[in-house]
């Protein structure tokens, strides 16, 4: 089976620094206190630890979240998958075109269908549909007409950017179990990269969405 592979590619980094202190920035504007101390005083010299409480307690004033943003390198998942993700409206997507890129022949099978005894004749049916996109592609019909063969298991690339206040969203979200199964694989993968740089978010979706943790 196909796995979803998720990369952070990008973050903000005021001057290479601490993301996290691009919060502290705004919440330290908004208070008027910048005026007093300067930006740099709060991007460089003003103390570690305070930094993570400010953070912790933007879940209740969250617009300073959006100052942060990260792009995700998201392969691997099926057009099912990524039809679920660019429905968040606030965030950008670059996907992997089927116009001008050939398929490949990825796709992805539920363990749910295999379970029921349909594996077999899944790959079957998918593969028969992927031999003849193939066949009509080389017979000279354009790409962009010979993937409506194409069943929505077919893997895609996608890059998406989006801001922490936005992915924290996506979290409640997608992270519930009534979520469907990949689109929560795809946002935990999302969640632990972004974790890499702003190691409060975990904390940050129990606080905003999930108070009892169900999503852990």
């Amino acid at each position: 089976m196909v796995s979803t592979r998720v990369t952070l590619v990008a973050y903000s980094s005021p001057g290479g620094l601490d993301p996290r202190r691009l919060v502290l920035l705004a919440v330290k504007v908004s208070q008027g206190k910048v005026r007093e101390r300067g930006v740099e005083h709060y991007l460089r010299e003003y103390p570690e630890r305070d930094v993570h409480e400010w953070l912790l307690q933007a879940a209740g004033f969250p617009s300073v979240l959006e100052h942060v943003v990260f792009t995700f390198y998201i392969e691997g998942i099926s057009r099912v998958a990524s039809h679920q993700l660019v429905r968040h409206r606030i965030a950008s997507y670059t996907q992997e075109s089927q116009r001008y890129a050939e398929v490949g022949p990825d796709y992805v099978v539920p363990d749910s269908v295999v379970g029921a005894g349909f594996g077999e004749r899944f790959r079957e049916l998918a593969e028969a549909c992927y031999r003849l996109y193939r066949e009509m592609v080389g017979s000279g019909v354009p790409r962009e007409d010979a993937r409506y063969v194409l069943p929505q298991a077919f893997t895609t690339s996608i890059l998406m950017t989006v801001n922490l206040r936005e992915l924290i969203h996506i979290a409640c979200l997608r992270l519930s179990e009534r979520a469907q199964w990949e689109i929560r694989e795809v946002v935990r993968a999302m969640v632990e990269e972004a974790s890499r740089v702003v190691p409060e978010i975990p904390e940050l979706i129990t606080k905003s969405c999930y108070p009892r943790g169900e999503y852990l």
